[in-house]
């Protein structure tokens, strides 16, 4: 009975904040700093902590904050509020119609019940390296937009990330909202994932890729490429991009440029590849993407 009274007093420490606003939100991280977790969907926060949430001193709930949901069009622009779930991606109309990547992959996380309980926020904070909506944030030059009690600024997806689960976050701030460029005419993309198994599968490679072309709608003005699940961040091959601008993608050498990018990454070997496996695989997939969207024009 004593262990029993000590694991209900362990259970009932935890503080938690539930904020109506984001100004209320950034508001009590000011106060608390690090030692609060935030919770959005919880498909993340719940696994790490399963079965020990008493470990938890502050959780700061989001699901009823205002000002982080829904997807809005802009002339020059969509704003994902942090808090859209995977499901609102997938089924978004301005989401397919323009970034079909991040549809793509938003529909490829998890289980319907993931898709239907995680953010795309929590996806981007989590920051780990087969995050599935990386690549694409990288490969559509995605804005971040991160709130503190003092200020807000605007990062880019390509300098948000530092290493596995670690991001520049401040402590004190809130990412609020995802913003995404609405792509030029004659724009084409392309995403492919590599997992164990075809569904509810961790990513073991994966590649977003997005082609803009001239108005002769041949000549390369900008290629991003990003893989995932190859380095300690999403990875944007910037070489090959400096490699075939200008050049026609008609007369392009697919397997020329698969095998730079096998050669550009250095994977490491863990539980679900080799890094001989996962360079053989970008090696494939960097082709087969060029293919597709040689195709779509």
């Amino acid at each position: 009975m004593k262990g029993l009274k000590k694991e209900k007093q362990k259970q009932n420490k935890t503080k938690y904040f539930s904020p109506g606003n984001v100004k209320e939100a950034v508001e009590i991280l000011a106060e608390i700093g690090e030692e609060v977790e935030v919770l959005a969907g919880g498909t993340d926060l719940l696994v790490r902590y399963y079965e020990r949430l008493y470990d938890i001193d502050y959780l700061l709930d989001l699901r009823l904050l205002e000002g982080l949901e829904g997807i809005k069009l802009y002339d020059d622009r969509i704003e994902i509020g942090a808090r859209a779930t995977h499901s609102q991606l997938e089924k978004s109309e301005y989401i397919n119609k323009y970034f079909p990547i991040i549809g793509q992959a938003a529909a490829n996380v998890g289980s319907p019940q993931i898709r239907n309980r995680g953010t795309i926020g929590g996806n981007i904070v989590n920051a780990s390296p087969a995050g599935d909506l990386l690549p694409g944030m990288l490969a559509y030059e995605a804005k971040f937009k991160l709130v503190s009690a003092k200020e807000e600024i605007i990062v880019s997806a390509e300098d948000f990330f530092v290493e596995p689960g670690k991001t520049i976050l401040k402590p004190n701030q809130l990412l609020t909202k995802v913003i995404l460029p609405k792509p030029e005419e004659n724009t084409y993309s392309s995403w492919i994932k590599i997992g164990m198994r075809k569904t509810v599968a961790i990513t073991t490679i994966s590649l977003a890729l997005v082609l803009k072309l001239k108005r002769d709608n041949n000549t390369i003005k900008e290629l991003r490429t990003c893989l995932g699940s190859v380095a300690p961040t999403p990875l944007l091959i910037r070489e090959l991009n400096r490699e075939i601008k200008g050049e026609k993608i008609d007369q392009l050498d697919f397997n020329r440029l698969g095998e730079l990018v096998a050669d550009i990454i250095s994977p490491i070997d863990d539980v679900r590849a080799t890094k001989e496996y996962r360079k053989e695989v970008a090696r494939n997939i960097m082709i087969e993407s060029l293919e597709k969207v040689a195709k779509l024009r």
